[in-house]
């Protein structure tokens, strides 16, 4: 009797262990690139919030030029290169370094010429 217990707890426990896998979370997989709107290439960082807006020595806005490149996974502003993560609803920006992200652009923001973002907790636009 006692062996047929410990047979059925096995049992019972591998069956368990079988169904209780640790799936991937729909949310952290991002959807095919074909089904995106297209936002590799470079893209011009311009802040939206006027009192913040940094000025070069002429009074001109700063812009940045973000390169974006999906199919390596990779982003470049100037110099500085950057880990490029998608999700299901968007493309987070990240240092090689670093574990927080620096920049978010959902998909849904995308527009044909521009798209609205945050960067280092500022909201800025991407034109092309």
């Amino acid at each position: 009797m006692y062996h047929q217990i410990i047979k059925i707890v096995l049992f019972v426990s591998l069956l368990f262990s079988f169904f209780c896998k640790d799936k991937s979370k729909l949310a952290d997989e991002a959807p095919p690139l074909e089904t995106l709107p297209s936002f590799s290439g470079q893209w011009r960082m311009e802040e939206t919030q006027s009192d913040t807006i940094s000025l070069d020595t002429k009074g001109s806005p700063i812009s940045y030029v973000l390169i974006l490149d999906p199919d390596t996974k990779k982003a470049n502003l100037g110099e500085e290169e950057y880990s490029l993560e998608m999700d299901s609803l968007g493309v987070r920006i990240r240092p090689f370094d670093r574990e927080n992200a620096v920049g978010y652009f959902l998909y849904s923001e995308i527009k044909e010429k521009t798209w609205v973002g945050t960067w280092e907790d500022r909201v800025v636009r991407l034109t092309r």
